[in-house]
């Protein structure tokens, strides 16, 4: 377990608020998400803004996953994260064109950084329903983080219970919990 200096999350979210052009937002909210994640055990970072043989889509993060000895060893050998930073949710557009990218890998689960939160009051509304129906559809299980969770966060062990209850409330209970803000 790495501790997470909140005053550097504090930073970065302010960095990633105060940045005038969308492309320096989201490159500010990736620069968290490495933070983040690159302070886990067992996780290594393999690639960011990696584009498909296409050039159509872009994943922002990818970070490989020693699951032997991984603090997210739930999780897949690689883990795609999305980084949005918008001043609304982000929509069921948003979440399906990245529970899509998702399913273009070999990944079944993705990590959305989304710091408004996503759309919807229950998880039968909006941008909630498209997580639900990638689960079925896609076979492809998205995780959300949110601005208000990330800023509890002091170590990486609470970032992977945090995770851990939401892969348990999205794959076991067949349901979806968020915050409301």
């Amino acid at each position: 377990m790495s501790k997470f200096s909140t005053i550097r999350i504090k930073e970065l979210l302010e960095k990633s608020d105060a940045a005038k052009l969308p492309d320096h937002k989201g490159a500010a909210l990736e620069e968290l998400g490495r933070y983040l994640f690159g302070k886990m055990k067992g996780l290594e970072l393999y690639a960011q803004n990696k584009f498909n043989k296409s050039g159509s889509r872009e994943l922002d993060i990818i970070y490989k996953n020693d699951r032997r000895i991984s603090e997210l060893h739930f999780l897949d050998g690689f883990i795609p994260i999305e980084c949005k930073n918008t001043a609304k949710k982000t929509t069921s557009e948003q979440v399906n064109w990245f529970a899509n990218k998702v399913s273009d890998t070999t990944a079944r689960y993705g990590i959305l950084l989304s710091l408004s939160g996503v759309t919807g009051k229950d998880e039968t509304e909006a941008a909630k329903s498209e997580i639900t129906r990638a689960v079925g559809k896609l076979g492809v299980g998205l995780l959300v983080l949110t601005r208000a969770e990330i800023l509890q966060l002091s170590s990486t062990c609470d970032l992977a219970d945090l995770l851990e209850r939401k892969f348990h409330a999205l794959c076991l209970e067949e349901k979806i919990e968020f915050e409301f803000e």
